[in-house]
């Protein structure tokens, strides 16, 4: 999205209303053969605002697996519709290479990179995290816990410019009928030690839905938001949805989004 603080903040801005439509060829292989999905979507910043801002942005994503390695790589650029508004870009990659420690577990070692910039005005930043993981797959369910060290890369034309290193840990729960539980805490160690917030989330996995409910305590506690998620899958299509609560902190400021979308998978 286009509103991005790479210090595992929440949103400084309200929360996005999102109106999303994808717009492509058909392909006649199965769904996700070449595990690419693109489409693009309209969004709003903030429905509640007087003057609402809408923008249009085409957005591409690639996932797929190479044997023990796991590539994921997304790009979205947005164009304002009502005015001379900012521009947004926003790209992300995941490099994942799994470690079978018998059949039972597995160690994970990723890499993560996240780049955003704007337009009009100009302002710039990014953030790169290394992350091991060990996962633990018993008859209870499945278990992980993850430890990342995101480096924060100093910001251009407004914000922080200074470098910032931190660290976070993830803890996982999956159950044998689906229904999974994350909580996550966030720190940045340098140049000053700052505890950032926590994330909880449960979300659940059937073979044509995905859900989602996640409460984020940002800012240093200073901002709070609850959100819920869906995709729905058909075979080509994806369809999307989300509805989000944010500064929850402050009543005064608080803010109310919704979204729908669709995406097309070849």
């Amino acid at each position: 999205m286009r509103y991005i603080s790479f210090t595992n903040k929440a949103m400084r801005n309200p929360v996005c209303f999102l109106l999303s439509f994808s717009l492509l060829l058909c392909g006649t292989a199965a769904a996700d053969t070449f595990g690419l999905r693109a489409g693009f979507y309209v969004d709003s910043p903030d429905v509640l605002a007087d003057e609402r801002q809408y923008f249009l942005t085409p957005q591409l994503e690639y996932k797929h697996p190479f044997g023990n390695f796991d590539i994921y790589a997304r790009g979205e650029y947005s164009f304002s519709l009502t005015g001379p508004y900012p521009q947004f870009f926003f790209a992300e990659e995941k490099i994942a290479f799994h470690l079978p420690l018998g059949s039972r577990s597995e160690f994970q070692v990723r890499l993560h990179n996240e780049n955003a910039l704007r337009f009009n005005p100009d302002w710039g930043g990014g953030r790169v995290k290394p992350e091991v993981s060990y996962g633990l797959f018993l008859p209870p369910g499945d278990f992980s816990l993850a430890l990342g060290l995101p480096l924060i890369y100093p910001s251009r034309g407004g914000g922080n410019r200074e470098a910032r290193f931190g660290f976070d840990v993830t803890a996982a729960y999956i159950t044998p009928f689906r229904l999974g539980f994350e909580a996550a805490a966030n720190v940045i160690a340098a140049p000053s030690a700052v505890f950032e917030g926590m994330k909880f989330a449960a979300n659940y996995t059937g073979d044509q839905f995905y859900g989602e409910l996640a409460f984020t305590a940002g800012d240093s506690f200073g901002y709070y938001r609850l959100k819920a998620e869906f995709d729905y899958f058909f075979n080509f299509l994806i369809l999307w949805g989300a509805l989000e609560a944010g500064n929850l902190a402050n009543p005064e400021a608080a803010a109310l989004a919704a979204a729908v979308g669709i995406k097309y998978r070849f």
